[in-house]
């Protein structure tokens, strides 16, 4: 089977509030609503086509935090653009009091950042380009 690319992605999140903030505001992206029955659903798109939804549902227990170790998503990646990208973000969400250790090497060849949204969710912006040696 193949196909040109993933079209989306849903994430379940506890709070739309927080998730606005940290999705849109802090990260940057253009948050849509969509009204659907019994409340709204929020999302973004990125380059490419794929877009990102963020959904709340009446069964999510309380206090409930993602965890990469049960089945299912560990992480998602985003795309950076640039190395100068990474460490402009890795300023923002250490200024913001996100808990990240910035800029990183991955097996020393790719630079990374990885982080969590409010849920927990683990979230990274991964730069394709190997560093120089």
């Amino acid at each position: 089977m193949i196909t040109p690319t993933i079209s989306h992605i849903i994430l379940t999140v506890s709070d739309f509030d927080k998730a606005r903030a940290f999705y849109g505001d802090l990260l940057g992206f253009e948050l849509h609503e969509v009204p659907v029955q019994n409340g709204s659903l929020l999302y973004f798109q990125v380059e490419g086509g794929a877009s990102v939804w963020l959904i709340r549902h009446a069964q999510t227990p309380p206090g409930d935090r993602f965890s990469e170790f049960r089945v299912g998503l560990d992480h998602l990646a985003f795309a950076a653009p640039s190395k100068e990208f990474l460490d402009a973000l890795a300023d923002r969400l250490l200024a913001a009091g996100v808990n990240t250790k910035g800029v990183e090497l991955f097996h020393g060849r790719w630079h990374y950042i990885a982080f969590r949204d409010p849920d927990n969710i683990q979230l990274e912006y991964w730069l394709d380009e190997p560093a120089a040696p």
